[in-house]
């Protein structure tokens, strides 16, 4: 560690984000990352366009209507997102989540069962902008090791990390590719958001502009947090792997393996939910909770796992022959 440089590690971090934009994982992921948030988005607008040009009068009082009515679409998948409620449960209450939205009935949390985190999200801020949050926390892991599954197996197998070691050392290529990695994959992030904000404020209107502008400055933040760590396990695999292509299979293997395996095994054996915390899955939606205490603690979890998955591979990229 005495070897690393600040000013080693910003200049590799700067100009490692400006390679990625031209090379084939940078393109590939900022294709695929945009098309996955905003078509998401798209998804969730588009019913809501159509029933916003199905009111002959929009005033205040319609307006008030279509937010009910998205409150009422979207809660039973909410919860069930969150965790408050089974999928059962979820299942039992669609029919009168549907009747309501066909009526547009005002959601009243006392009766329809609503609990602080989903109010939080659905009722105290735009409830369009928290479910594409949900969709995008769910995502982005997947689709973060297009860009992050090559910050060091491609060099190491083409041998070529030998002669920026003339200049530096191992450390410092390290830990500069891994922040030049999250700038990209920020500042990609950042224009999904804005994109989306931006159509919300100007073609729908139905939130306050100053609503959706500092939720989405919330999410953009946590969302930009929340990549830290499964961009620093893809780092360790890079740094132990030679070969970028099994680099790529074995983050793709690992990210989705976690969520599946405890999908799968607590349905056989309900402790085996907890193999979800292997990774930021059994946690990562804290970073949308109304309490303090639990978003600092998500906080400090992204904190916490980027260093154990990345601490491992810096010590392997110290020791292992290039």
């Amino acid at each position: 560690m005495e070897t690393l440089s600040a000013s080693h590690i910003r200049i590799i971090a700067y100009y490692w984000s400006r390679y990625i934009v031209r090379s084939g994982s940078g393109l590939a992921y900022l294709m695929i990352a945009l098309i996955f948030g905003l078509f998401s988005a798209q998804i969730l607008i588009m019913p809501v366009e159509k029933f916003i040009q199905q009111k002959q009068d929009v005033s205040e009082s319609n307006l008030q209507n279509i937010r009910y009515s998205i409150i009422n679409i979207e809660k039973p998948i909410v919860q069930y997102v969150l965790g408050v409620k089974s999928f059962k449960e979820v299942g039992q209450d669609l029919p009168n989540d549907l009747m309501n939205t066909m009526i547009s009935k005002p959601v009243a949390e006392d009766s329809m069962g609503f609990d602080r985190w989903t109010s939080f999200l659905l009722v105290k801020r735009p409830a369009l902008l928290s479910a594409i949050f949900l969709i995008l926390f769910f995502g982005m892991p997947f689709v973060v090791t297009y860009l992050a599954f090559n910050q060091l197996s491609g060099d190491v197998q083409s041998r070529g990390l030998r002669y920026l070691l003339l200049k530096t050392e191992r450390g410092n290529i390290y830990f500069g590719r891994f922040l030049g990695t999250i700038v990209f994959s920020t500042l990609v992030t950042a224009l999904i958001i804005a994109v989306i904000t931006f159509y919300l404020a100007m073609k729908l209107r139905i939130y306050p502009a100053m609503s959706l502008i500092g939720w989405s400055l919330h999410g953009f933040m946590a969302l930009s947090l929340l990549m830290l760590p499964y961009i620093a396990l893809c780092a360790m695999i890079s740094a132990s792997i030679d070969s970028p292509m099994l680099s790529f299979v074995v983050a793709n293997l690992i990210i989705p393996g976690v969520l599946i395996t405890a999908a799968i095994g607590r349905i056989a054996w309900a402790p085996l939910k907890y193999i979800n915390y292997l990774l930021p899955w059994g946690w990562q939606n804290h970073l949308l909770h109304p309490s303090p205490i639990h978003l600092l603690m998500a906080l400090l979890g992204c904190l916490v796992y980027t260093a154990i998955f990345l601490m491992p591979g810096y010590y392997i990229f110290e020791k292992r022959d290039l």
